[in-house]
């Protein structure tokens, strides 16, 4: 084999390796896929509706879980939106 493709081969072993490391961790935290929109079109609309049922606002978005924003009974914060 060339160079090349050694060193291809390094870095593909190198991402299978951190992508198994990850998964077996499971210290990684996904807040996005609580979502039922894909990621892209979370980044663009800020849209994001909980996989579990009732309306959030995204984790990652400045605000959240503010007292602004009341829990149910069911544990699931609703954003206000003043109506």
């Amino acid at each position: 084999m060339s160079r090349t493709m050694w060193i291809l081969a390094a870095l593909l072993a190198g991402v299978a390796i951190a992508t198994i490391y990850q998964s077996e961790s499971g210290d990684l935290e996904r807040p996005w896929a609580e979502c039922k929109e894909n990621l892209v079109t979370q980044m663009i609309s800020g849209a994001c509706t909980p996989r579990t049922g009732g309306l959030r606002a995204p984790a990652n978005e400045e605000g959240a879980g503010s007292p602004a924003e009341p829990a149910t009974d069911d544990g699931v914060t609703r954003v206000d939106r003043g109506n």
